[in-house]
């Protein structure tokens, strides 16, 4: 597999076009030219800054982005919105690039096309974005892939200001012109060169040796099907998220008020059945398979432990729900106590409330967590913190680790594939398909000590960047 990760074969077409990239020889001399807009994208990622001047307009726009993917852009539409960006700080206009790439814009990738961008990117080759938008949209897209260099719409600068458009718009012909460009100035042999774009993108495509069609085929080249983007999910999913909420609210409903009739063991045991029989029955009506690929065995051979797994989604915590199954719970802020209705759900799973914010005193913070895990109850956490906006795991903060080295427990990472893409950051809706699971061995930690701990969080983190495929060198080299 020259993803290098432990989840194996995806589709047929995929597979195939991975086959070609084992075959090509490893290292700088190949490089890889992956198309954003409806390639990695299902649309432009300068679409959100192209939409109509009318409120009206700009309603309906959203209404249909979210129903058949976003829109497409035109050289005319990236000229407006050049245009009106004249005169505004550079650094204000990446941010404000950045931010949309966040909250809308990464909820369009196509996995399928950024697996095989990985795939080059772990053999050596050099990833370069190919797109119309600008260095504002696709650089956010190019940190978060570890790509090498982008191509795209040039924009002029006077005194750290957005001048005006200083190339052609770069699609279509334009696009091969400035790969071309591209490649002479460095150095690039197009003769061993991929390309990976839809078919809307012929020149760059027939420029280079190796290329696919990204979604639908032109009957010239291998194609790569994807599974559609947008905010709305298709029909048929409808029905199973509907399902997921009432089977899993149905269950959890059932322990709930068999675990308040009872008190101590016989409540634990109430929320470990609402939370298995719900788990299983949500994930089953929504259409979700949960496919342990290895390591299903450590989920049980070190209890107590510190559970951590990486987080794209709502989804991930009912993933892991149905994993573990019993004798754990999670952490929570002290606050959410107190909140109605999951503050006394929080309390039937006997949740550990930590003071987050008491950082002059993290022992003592931590310290109902490590007394559940000294208890012989393991912890379920995220060491992300919060969601991440790509297949690529944010950094990791310390709080799981302190909590493992503490109690003395061991720490099993739990990577998740596929999460994101049947549920994304800011969705509520789910679409039907397979969560893969790879359970790592149990990480000792009784060596583990203070001084070496940001040592400790690099090496779990790698286990999750190596299990999934990506490589860390470059992102960092970008600023990550």
């Amino acid at each position: 597999m020259t993803r290098g990760d432990a989840f194996g074969p995806h589709s047929p077409a995929e597979d195939s076009l991975d086959e070609r990239i084992a075959a090509a020889p490893s290292g700088p001399v190949v490089t890889a030219f992956v198309v954003v807009d409806g390639g990695l994208l299902a649309g432009s990622p300068l679409a959100p800054f192209a939409a109509p001047a009318s409120s009206w307009g700009r309603f309906a726009a959203q209404i249909r982005s979210g129903v058949d993917g976003p829109s497409e852009v035109t050289p005319a539409d990236v000229e407006q919105v050049v245009r009106s960006r004249q005169g505004r700080p550079v650094d204000e206009v990446a941010k404000e690039g950045r931010t949309t790439f966040r909250s809308t814009t990464a909820s369009w990738l196509h996995p399928e096309v950024w697996r095989l961008a990985v795939g080059h990117a772990r053999r050596g080759h050099r990833v370069v974005l190919v797109s119309a938008a600008t260095t504002a949209e696709v650089e956010p897209i190019a940190r978060e892939l570890g790509a090498d260099d982008v191509v795209c719409t040039r924009v002029s600068v006077d005194d750290g200001q957005v001048g005006g458009i200083a190339s052609p718009v770069c699609s279509g012909g334009p696009a091969a012109d400035a790969v071309s460009a591209w490649a002479d100035a460095h150095d690039a042999d197009l003769t061993s060169a991929f390309a990976y774009g839809p078919a809307s993108e012929r020149p760059l495509l027939d420029l280079v040796a190796h290329s696919a069609v990204v979604g639908e085929p032109d009957e010239l080249r291998p194609a790569l099907p994807v599974a559609p983007r947008g905010s709305v999910p298709p029909v048929e999913a409808l029905g199973g998220t509907l399902g997921f909420y009432g089977g899993f609210t149905a269950a959890t409903a059932v322990g709930v008020a068999t675990g308040f009739l009872h008190g101590g063991a016989r409540r634990r045991r109430a929320w470990t059945l609402a939370g298995s029989l719900g788990s299983e029955l949500g994930l089953g009506l929504a259409g979700i398979d949960v496919e342990v690929v290895s390591g299903e065995e450590h989920l049980w051979s070190a209890r107590p432990a510190v559970f951590v797994f990486n987080h794209q989604s709502l989804l991930d915590a009912i993933v892991v729900l149905s994993l573990l199954r019993r004798d754990f719970t999670g952490v929570a802020k002290a606050e959410a106590k107190s909140m109605p209705l999951f503050g006394q759900l929080f309390q039937l799973a006997d949740v550990a409330f930590v003071e987050r914010g008491n950082t002059a005193q993290a022992r003592e913070a931590l310290a109902p967590a490590v007394d559940r895990l000294q208890a012989g109850t393991s912890l379920a956490l995220a060491p992300e913190g919060t969601r991440s906006t790509t297949p690529r795991p944010g950094r990791f903060k310390k709080g799981a680790f302190h909590m493992a080295m503490q109690a003395g427990v061991p720490m099993v990472p739990i990577v998740l594939e596929n999460t994101g893409e049947l549920m994304w950051r800011f969705d509520r809706s789910l679409r039907p398909g397979t969560v893969r699971v790879v359970v790592h061995p149990p990480v000792d930690t009784t060596g583990w000590r203070l001084g070496t701990m940001n040592e400790h969080v690099a090496d779990v983190r790698g286990l999750f960047l190596e299990t999934l495929g990506l490589a860390e060198e470059k992102a960092e080299a970008r600023g990550e």
